[in-house]
C-alpha cells in the first residue's frame, strides 16, 4: 500500500538509519536490530532504566506517619527512598499490512527485563496526560520477537502519517506525535533536524 499516510519498506529503512546516526551522536541508546535485507524483519530498539516513586495507598499511609512520628532518625541508618526501578523498552517497527511504522514497548517493575511486567491499566497510569483507549493500546504478539508487548495500534499512524507529508524524515515526526502515548518515550530535540 503506497500513498498518502503511508511509508514505504525502503523510506522506513532510509528514516531508521538516519535516525541511528543521530541516536549515536547524542548516545540515546536506540538500536537497529534484525535482517534489514527482508521488509519487516529490521527495526528499531532501546531500552532504558527509570526510578519511579512507589505509591503508598490510603490505608498504608497513617500507619506508616504513625510509625515515623514514633521512631527517632538513627544517623546511622540508610535512608529509605520509596522508589522502585522501571525498565522500559521500545521498538519501531514497519507493518506491511498498514505500510505505517508501529509502537510496540514493554515495561517492567523490576531490574530484570521479563520479570513483573506491567499490564495495560499499569502502562495508562504511567502515561502522563494521556487518555488511551483500549483500542488504541492493547496487549499484542511482537511479530519479530513472538513475545506479549503493549502496542500502540497503527490504524492511526496512516492519518497521523499524512501530516507529516513534507517531511524529510516521516518516521521522526511520527514518532513525534505517537511519543506522548508511548510510556515516557522521550524523543530528543537533535532528531527535529532529520525532518526539514
Amino acid at each position: 500500500m503506497d500513498g498518502p499516510g503511508t511509508i514505504s519498506w525502503d523510506e522506513f529503512l532510509a528514516n531508521a538509519e538516519s535516525f541511528i546516526i543521530v541516536s549515536d551522536q547524542i548516545s540515546d541508546g536506540w538500536q537497529l536490530r534484525g535482517n534489514k535485507e527482508v521488509p519487516t524483519e529490521a527495526y528499531l530498539v532501546r531500552q532504558k532504566k527509570h526510578i519511579i516513586s512507589n505509591e503508598i495507598n490510603a490505608e498504608n499511609s497513617s500507619t506508616v506517619e504513625n510509625w515515623s512520628e514514633k521512631l527517632c532518625e538513627d544517623p546511622y541508618e540508610a535512608s529509605f527512598r520509596n522508589e522502585r526501578p522501571l525498565i522500559i523498552e521500545h521498538h519501531i517497527l514497519w507493518s506491511m499490512s498498514y505500510s505505517v511504522p508501529v509502537l510496540y514497548f514493554n515495561g517492567w517493575k523490576s531490574d530484570f527485563p521479563g520479570i513483573n511486567r506491567i499490564s495495560v491499566e499499569e502502562a495508562q497510569g504511567l502515561i502522563n496526560g494521556s487518555a488511551l483507549n483500549y483500542s488504541e493500546l492493547s496487549q499484542a504478539i511482537h511479530p519479530i520477537l513472538g513475545t506479549p508487548y503493549l502496542q500502540l495500534h497503527p490504524c492511526m499512524s496512516h492519518e497521523l502519517l499524512q501530516y507529516t507529508h513534507k517531511s524529510k524524515n516521516k518516521l521522526v515526526s511520527w514518532l513525534s506525535f505517537v511519543a506522548p502515548a508511548a510510556l515516557r518515550l522521550d524523543i530528543k530535540q537533535e532528531y527535529h533536524k532529520l525532518t526539514l
